[in-house]
């Protein structure tokens, strides 16, 4: 048995929002997996890039369930047609096996939405050979593969505690908030095109204020990005919608907000969360889905377990965390966060794993997490292959790496170079 499992494709309708650009590389992976016998791929969440799709930006600012109802196959024929050789290659892949595509946070409609469900089961093989599902428990394997985003407090869904009602992640609302009141500013400010895709893949997202003045410095426009940029978070907090979200998760932000918005406007308040993001900057490397792995995989006891179990990571899927027991699960597979590892845990003298697949999408980052040196733009094609030999795993991390540095010019220097690790 062999196993290919890949995350954050973010596989788009061919506009700016689109950030896919290596179908070439994604088609001959699965080839190459086809030919070496592999049972199946499984896709760990975002596959699809719907959440910013062009469609979506049409509807506007309507409530998540006005949006989810207003939606309709055209969204996936879109994106189909922009890569029709990816996705055809998964068909001729799922003549043989079998493919999991597990939902993330920016393809959430497929978890309420049937007809999107039945046309992307269509395009990537049929209704037989392809299962889409929240998270994936493999007994076989004895692993799980689960997006990650549950564990993110700005990207998983939650219950709204006056009416009981499911409400979409603050992240989906964010970038469909600022899709509609900024990106036109973006836009006007007439910077090449590579500049515009980077915003959109600035990691961390707070970091955008040190690139607004990375590109004012570089470029001579006539907005001030930043300013605006701030602006509009701050009307973003005062929607209905976000003082949800604050006073459900992260009541601390609600004196803040209301203390900046009224007092201060915008820019204290973007200033003020860039200096303590910054300052906090070495506690961010700390990565947390490796740690919700740990729990997962017992090596945190049985306290540890509970509290990566907890039923209110799990709210968007009705029922409840996944069906396992301390002990079970000899590896954790993840996406989401965008960071290729793969690590080791031991747990009384096991030796479990914990994967990310990384992502297929550029990474936008400060140098050396120094606003002085700029920033890069990384890429790093990443996944994970999993085969079973006897009654032993062999895990393996892969990824083609790419990287350039955020030039002024359309032509960058680039290099790729194949790691096996």
């Amino acid at each position: 048995m062999k196993k290919l499992y890949l995350s954050d494709l973010h596989i788009g309708d061919g506009t700016l929002k689109d950030d896919f650009k290596f179908d070439e590389d994604l088609i001959e992976l699965i080839e190459s997996s086809n030919k070496k016998g592999f049972n199946e791929i499984v896709i760990v969440g975002d596959g699809l890039e719907l959440l910013t799709s062009e469609k979506v930006k049409e509807k506007g600012m309507v409530s998540y369930k006005e949006l989810l109802d207003s939606l309709d196959v055209s969204l996936i024929d879109r994106i189909e047609e922009r890569h029709r050789d990816v996705f055809k290659v998964f068909r001729e892949f799922s003549k043989t096996g079998d493919l999991i595509y597990i939902v993330g946070n920016h393809d959430s409609f497929l978890l309420f939405k049937e007809e999107l469900c039945d046309r992307v089961r269509q395009i990537l093989g049929g209704n037989d050979k392809v299962k889409i599902v929240p998270y994936y428990l493999d007994r076989q394997f004895k692993t799980l593969a689960i997006h990650g985003n549950q564990y993110d407090i700005v990207n998983r869904f939650f219950l709204n505690r006056k009416t009981g009602q499911l409400e979409q992640p603050f992240g989906d609302f964010m970038a469909r908030f600022m899709m509609e009141n900024f990106d036109h500013l973006l836009m006007r400010a007439e910077l090449p095109e590579q500049s515009v895709r980077d915003y959109q893949n600035i990691h961390p997202t707070l970091d955008v204020f040190q690139w607004f003045d990375y590109i004012r410095r570089t470029f001579d426009i006539n907005v001030d990005l930043q300013e605006e940029w701030s602006k509009n978070f701050v009307k973003l907090l005062k929607t209905p919608f976000a003082k949800v979200w604050i006073d459900r998760n992260w009541p601390v932000l609600k004196i803040l907000a209301g203390l900046f918005i009224n007092r201060y406007g915008g820019m204290k308040l973007g200033d003020f969360m860039v200096r303590m993001v910054m300052a906090t900057r070495k506690f961010r490397k700390t990565d947390n889905l490796y740690r919700q792995a740990r729990r997962m995989l017992g090596a945190e006891g049985m306290k540890g377990f509970r509290k990566a179990m907890n039923n209110d990571y799990f709210a968007a899927y009705g029922n409840g965390s996944p069906a396992i027991v301390p002990g079970e699960l000899k590896g954790v597979i993840m996406g989401h966060n965008h960071r290729h590892v793969l690590r080791m845990v031991s747990n009384n003298g096991e030796e479990k794993f914990y994967a990310n697949t990384g992502t297929w999408k550029p990474v936008v980052e400060l140098i050396d997490d120094n606003p002085g040196n700029g920033f890069a733009r990384r890429v790093e094609l990443g996944y994970i292959t999993i085969e079973m030999i006897g009654d032993e795993f062999l895990v393996q991390s892969k990824h083609i790496k790419k990287l350039s540095t955020v030039r002024l010019v359309e032509k960058t220097a680039r290099s790729g170079t194949f790691f096996d690790v």
